[in-house]
């Protein structure tokens, strides 16, 4: 009987414990969204609508019609048909693309 006692007020106590720290995450999440809105913090800066070959070079064009997926990373086929990559039938492009 003591032990049974013993044990729903640890499950209490633990319950309780866990609630609190899932409201004080909650709060830290929610007034850190709130900072980031207001302050700007966390956004990209420069263009996000345009994305360029970056860091791998020179960005390939699917040579497929149909397809025509811009791969922005060292690929020997494209990512979205299977089409292989050649340097004559794949163009290629310097310029930023939009995606």
């Amino acid at each position: 009987m003591h032990g049974d006692l013993l044990l729903v007020a640890l499950v209490l106590v633990l319950g309780c414990a866990a609630f609190f720290v899932g409201v004080i995450y909650l709060a830290c999440n929610f007034f850190a969204a709130i900072g980031r809105s207001l302050l700007g913090l966390g956004r990209r800066r420069g263009a996000t609508a345009g994305r360029c070959a970056g860091r791998f070079g020179r960005a390939r064009v699917c040579p497929r019609e149909r397809c025509r997926k811009v791969e922005y990373r060292p690929a020997r086929f494209c990512s979205q048909c299977g089409a292989r990559f050649s340097d004559a039938g794949g163009e290629r492009t310097d310029r930023f693309l939009r995606v």
